[in-house]
């Protein structure tokens, strides 16, 4: 039987794959994956069995970011931003921590059960500093039912270095 994997699928092993090497990396840890599942996205066990389980999804600066990363959207393209203008700029206390206050607000409402983080990849190519908005962003989340008993992390990958930011 040959498996084939979907664009979404590799988005979210990739996702998965540096969010578990910047994890381990920051806690001195071992965990590693040991099974793609639907909810949540992955399973993970240490070197001595214990279990963490990833749910997966990205943010962007802007509507359709990410439809334009992939080649979908031409919102990004110089023949189209020549044509119709640019968005405004981004700012990471509005629009780009709306959009992941957004998408965590999604996820929250879902119950994935126990032992599970929910990572948020950033996909913008800005290298964002989280750490800046993270207390406001905590603050907007209060009063939302929180399932991910192992945190709510925001993920950015670099060239030079993959960084996690605990949300909650």
């Amino acid at each position: 039987m040959i498996i084939t994997i979907n664009e979404k699928e590799k988005i979210e092993k990739f996702t998965a794959e540096k969010f578990i090497e910047a994890y381990n990396a920051r806690f001195n840890t071992t965990f590693a994956i040991k099974e793609h599942s639907d909810k949540p996205d992955f399973i993970c066990k240490d070197k001595n069995g214990v279990e963490m389980k990833l749910e997966t999804t990205l943010t962007e600066d802007q509507d359709n970011d990410i439809r334009a990363l992939l080649g979908r959207s031409e919102h990004k393209n110089f023949e189209y931003v020549r044509k119709h203008g640019m968005n405004p700029a981004s700012a990471l206390l509005g629009n780009v921590m709306k959009h992941a206050y957004n998408r965590i607000s999604e996820k929250m409402l879902k119950n994935y059960g126990k032992n599970v983080a929910l990572v948020l990849r950033d996909a913008s190519p800005l290298e964002w500093d989280w750490d800046i908005c993270l207390p406001e962003l905590k603050k907007k989340l209060e009063s939302n039912s929180n399932p991910f008993d192992k945190g709510v992390w925001i993920l950015t990958i670099s060239q030079n270095q993959n960084k996690i930011f605990q949300v909650l």
